[in-house]
């Protein structure tokens, strides 16, 4: 069986054109994203998601695996992949209440096929990539070199940190995940074991996407109960309705991560995390 890899990053781009008006700021982009290589090596496609969150990241790459699986490669299809309608199942009820200017971009080999956000710079990184499939850091290099060789003057920095890594040997999916947020750092990786293949590689980058969302919802959380109980926020505000829909969200996370544990032999390293004690 062939290994599966993929990594999950969070980046900072910031692009300075030195050929702008005066006055103009720079570019500044954040985004996550992940990596696939799908297919035979011949004729594998290449494909970049990047959302502005963790979760929906590797929610919406865990359908694009799914349907590649079911379906072969995206590109030569006579019926095209419905990007808008996945795109739409991977929000949950929550995303959709509190987090209107959420935003997903995918490229296949370099050519963007959905995106909600317009961002003319990742378009011209992301093809740039395709030359530096092995070296991404290296993207930014080439990046500006091309821009410069028709005209633009531009520079650009960047800054990523791993979020989450995911290797499948063909036995058992390893998958650790690394949290950053509030000056706290949550580290733990998990092993799952049993089922097939493409199922498992699938089914873990979903689960690993309801942690990483599970985290951010008990910071989310803890912090709305603080206030709560400090009395700055009504029972009729926006704030609360919030707190309401997060232990909701909360909830039905855990259910999903239980679920999965029935399904695979999972093992955790060093514990699981536990989400409805202290943050």
């Amino acid at each position: 069986m062939e290994e599966f890899n993929a990594s999950l990053v969070r980046e900072k781009i910031i692009v300075v054109d030195d050929t702008a008006a005066e006055g103009a700021g720079p570019t500044v982009i954040k985004s996550n994203r992940i990596f696939l290589k799908v297919g035979a090596r011949a004729a594998a496609e290449k494909i970049v998601v990047r959302t502005q969150n963790m979760h929906t990241t590797l929610r919406l790459a865990s359908k694009i695996l799914f349907d590649f699986h079911r379906h072969g490669a995206f590109l030569e299809r006579a019926v095209p992949f419905d990007w808008t309608a996945q795109w739409d199942s991977v929000l949950s009820a929550y995303e959709k209440e509190f987090n209107h200017d959420i935003w997903a971009a995918v490229y296949v080999n370099g050519k963007p096929v959905f995106k909600t956000n317009k961002s003319p710079f990742v378009d011209v990184i992301e093809k740039c990539a395709l030359l530096t499939i092995d070296n991404y850091d290296a993207t930014m290099d080439v990046t500006e070199s091309a821009l410069k060789q028709i005209g633009r003057a531009i520079r650009i920095t960047h800054s990523s940190n791993v979020a989450c890594v995911l290797t499948d040997n063909g036995d058992s999916m390893r998958c650790g995940v690394i949290h950053r947020a509030g000056g706290k750092d949550t580290t733990f990786s998990f092993t799952a074991e049993g089922g097939e293949q493409h199922n498992r590689i699938v089914q873990c980058l979903g689960i690993a996407g309801a942690f990483l969302e599970a985290i951010n919802m008990q910071f989310l959380v803890h912090d709305l109960q603080a206030k709560a109980r400090a009395g700055t926020i009504g029972k009729v505000s926006r704030e609360a309705n919030q707190l309401r829909a997060a232990t909701v969200r909360l909830v039905a996370l855990d259910k999903g991560i239980v679920a999965f544990e029935d399904i695979y032999h999972v093992k955790y390293r060093p514990e699981k995390p536990q989400f409805f004690g202290e943050a």
